[in-house]
């Protein structure tokens, strides 16, 4: 449940910092989707390669 919050945290955080900067929504929404799908694939990688067999 920790790394859903920090990825949505993480994409709301880009989403507002591009909204405010550039005054476009659908952009906006568009880099806070895609900074929580990164957020949670990235962790998923290390969690998978980590894994000792």
């Amino acid at each position: 449940m920790r790394i859903f919050l920090l990825g949505l945290l993480l994409g709301g955080f880009s989403a507002g910092v591009t909204g405010h900067y550039t005054g476009d929504p659908q952009l906006a929404a568009c880099v806070g989707i895609v900074a929580a799908v990164a957020t949670w694939l990235g962790i998923a990688t290390v969690i998978f390669c980590s894994d000792p067999e």
